[in-house]
């Protein structure tokens, strides 16, 4: 055994810190960051190159760590003098964390989807300027965010995108997804997304059922359009993705639709009932209830396990299969032990992510765009991020909401049986119920629970052997 060892952070990984979270690694090529106590922190400064470690002085505890670290690829031995690289070297950011933003770059479409939630067909949102994307781009280079995933409206109708591409990449950050409904993916974009090497990009397409797509769409051939799109991505090796939103109308192609997609290539897939918001407000005649989802959800969940899970799926919070784990899921069940509720934050998904709109508004996602919290949402157009993410605002409030908050405000909810798998459920769901009120209970998730469809599902999973 090598007693003594020189360990070096690996090239893919650089050193990173924040406000309130100072000792973390992040790598370079994709959005996924690693924090670590004190005492492990003191551990990974060692490997620089030149740092001798004793092995035989190590606890054990310390070794395996070590060795935990060489084995998913974060350090590896060097010969001593190795050293790190300047970009890997540590950096501080003074602002709270925030790993990722999903950003829309415009709030304009050249399609007419009759269920857009943004009203993108009339430019509800506006578009911002080169300049003001530069604002915001520097903020969040300043931020240190580190991956910046582009939407719209349809992102890829701005004459400048590439340019925007271009900066994001200059400034050492990636683009995990693009988020697009196929019209310009064409090769000539394909070819300028392999110029720039953006290999680990996700397209992330819309596809609302196979005989549907053209309609929900508002645009004829949008279906062959998005399918050719689709197999131009699989012939060019490029990942891609699928959601689908569900109406009155097509409710009955989920089957077809998804083994077509996978038969693309087409990775994963989320399929999610469309909500009365912005275009979609006016249309009643094509809704469906959400038990009308949940029951299409039963009917074809064996369906997908016949099929061999042809791809990954999520079926809103309902339901989904992670293809790569084999493992079944449902977002709605969260499970967490009472005794944590003081600590227990309401949603991790935004600790790390933050959507902005067109406006400039920071928001915890983007399905709160167009209801009337928005307004109530910061603007990082008029406030410097880094004091945002540091400010008394709605916007922190859901960031830093724990469970116990729920419960003091909802106190129905504390003599629950459910509440430690429901926990309030989704705050982006209940303010479509309670507009201005981010701590109001999750209905959805309150039927899912009480109303029996959770046993309802389990039932099923139960007779199919999968679970």
């Amino acid at each position: 055994m090598d007693l003594k060892r020189h360990y070096i952070l690996s090239p893919a990984w650089c050193l990173r810190g924040w406000k309130l979270l100072p000792y973390a690694a992040q790598r370079f090529d994709a959005p996924l960051t690693e924090f670590f106590l004190k005492d492990d922190w003191d551990l990974l400064l060692a490997c620089d190159g030149h740092t001798t470690i004793d092995w035989r002085g190590l606890s054990d505890d310390q070794r395996s760590k070590y060795e935990r670290w060489e084995g998913t690829g974060l350090i590896h031995r060097c010969p001593k003098g190795a050293q790190l690289t300047p970009e890997q070297e540590y950096r501080f950011y003074p602002a709270r964390f925030k790993e990722r933003v999903q950003w829309s770059i415009t709030g304009k479409c050249n399609y007419r989807c009759r269920h857009c939630f943004m009203s993108a067909p009339e430019g509800v949102q506006g578009e911002p300027t080169w300049d003001e994307l530069m604002v915001m781009l520097d903020a969040f280079e300043r931020c240190g965010v580190r991956g910046i995933s582009l939407t719209g409206g349809e992102p890829l109708i701005r004459a400048d995108f590439w340019d925007l591409v271009d900066e994001i990449l200059r400034r050492g950050m990636v683009v995990p997804y693009i988020f697009s409904n196929g019209a310009l993916v064409t090769d000539e974009f394909l070819d300028k997304l392999e110029k720039r090497r953006m290999f680990g990009t996700m397209i992330q397409f819309s596809f609302d059922g196979v005989g549907w797509h053209d309609w929900m769409r508002g645009v004829p051939r949008a279906e062959q359009v998005a399918i050719d799109a689709i197999r131009r991505c699989r012939d060019r090796m490029v990942q891609t993705s699928v959601s689908m939103v569900l109406c009155k109308h097509n409710v009955g192609c989920i089957r077809e639709t998804v083994n077509l997609l996978a038969s693309l290539g087409v990775s994963s897939m989320k399929v999610g009932n469309g909500y009365p918001q912005g275009e979609w407000e006016h249309q009643k005649e094509h809704w469906l209830s959400q038990e009308e989802a949940w029951e299409a959800y039963l009917e074809y969940i064996p369906h997908y396990f016949e099929d061999g899970m042809p791809l990954s799926l999520g079926l809103e919070g309902f339901f989904s299969y992670d293809l790569p784990r084999q493992r079944v899921s449902a977002i709605f069940e969260r499970n967490v032990e009472e005794s944590l509720f003081p600590r227990a934050i309401m949603c991790s998904h935004v600790r790390r992510e933050m959507y902005v709109s067109p406006q400039g508004r920071i928001l915890p996602c983007m399905s709160m765009v167009g209801g009337p919290i928005e307004q109530q949402f910061p603007n990082m157009l008029e406030i410097p991020l880094e004091e945002i993410l540091d400010m008394d605002s709605p916007y922190m409030d859901i960031i830093d909401a724990r469970i116990s908050d729920f419960m003091e405000h909802n106190p129905e909810c504390r003599e629950c049986a459910w509440r430690t798998a429901c926990c309030g459920g989704c705050r982006a769901v209940a303010v479509r119920d309670h507009p201005l009120d981010y701590l109001a209970p999750d209905l959805l998730t309150c039927e899912y629970f009480k109303g029996g469809w959770k046993d309802k599902k389990d039932e099923l999973l139960r007779s199919i052997g999968r679970l």
